[in-house]
């Protein structure tokens, strides 16, 4: 389906993205909203409104380019700083101080959903709308992380022996990050050589780039889920956890080829 909407119906992937921001925002936000296992209150991130903003971030950056990205999102941030003033508008009157500080947390929690998330991944549709090669950097972007999470986990599932951060995620080893590295680095460059027609040291550098960030991205929602007390963000995916568990590689591998991208192989 991904190939299908980047390949042959470019709105298609307007709706996949929606659908899986859309899941990831309402995990995240459920997530951060629980009650930690020490017993102190989670972030309060307003849901519903986190849901429909995310979801709308997605066309409106395919079709407004980075006015309408920023201003959709900076948007939601606010509507959801003054749905929260709203919530406690209706609650039961707390210590000031108290009411305050927590206020704060769950303004800055707010806004870590949307920029960590929606804001992110909406990088992939300026890449898509690129001409001539758009396509092709959001297969370099997105394939070559998969694939690098795909052959990490293989390897490092049925070969695994030395921890590569087992305080953060006990499970990630060095035989995976290898098989990572390999995978992923030759997809990279077949994609930039082949479908970009740019040189083998663009691959390099696109793979490396990608799989750097694919890790940071996986071992940061690690630590993420570590800090909230819970393994997987949702169930809703059987063996592999949540949405958020599929997306943690993908979306700061997008944001870095968007960069590159930009800088690099101006857009004709």
């Amino acid at each position: 389906m991904f190939l299908v909407s980047i390949l042959i119906y470019k709105e298609l992937f307007i709706l996949l993205a929606a659908v899986a921001a859309g899941a990831g925002a309402w995990e995240l936000s459920t997530a951060l909203r629980a009650p930690k296992s020490n017993g102190e209150q989670g972030w309060y991130v307003p849901r519903v409104p986190s849901v429909v903003g995310s979801i709308l971030i997605m066309p409106a950056t395919y079709y407004g380019g980075p006015l309408w990205q920023w201003v959709t999102s900076l948007g939601l941030i606010g509507f959801l700083a003054i749905w929260r003033l709203v919530h406690l508008l209706f609650e039961r009157r707390e210590d000031v101080r108290q009411t305050f500080g927590r206020t704060i947390r769950d303004f800055s929690a707010a806004a870590f959903v949307v920029i960590y998330l929606p804001l992110t991944f909406s990088f992939s549709f300026l890449l898509l709308k690129r001409p001539h090669d758009g396509a092709a950097w959001v297969c370099a972007a997105i394939v070559t992380a998969a694939i690098s999470d795909t052959a990490g986990y293989l390897i490092g599932r049925k070969l695994g022996k030395h921890k590569l951060a087992p305080g953060i995620s006990p499970k990630k080893t060095l035989e995976g990050l290898l098989a990572s590295i390999i995978f992923g680095g030759a997809t990279a460059v077949l994609i930039v050589v082949l479908a970009i027609h740019q040189s083998v040291w663009l691959g390099l550098l696109v793979g490396a780039c990608v799989l750097v960030a694919a890790v940071f991205g996986d071992l940061s929602e690690s630590l993420i889920k570590r800090d909230l007390g819970v393994k997987d963000m949702s169930s809703w995916l059987p063996g592999h956890g949540g949405v958020m568990d599929r997306l943690d590689s993908i979306l700061p591998a997008v944001l870095v080829t968007f960069i590159i991208a930009t800088l690099l192989v101006p857009a004709v």
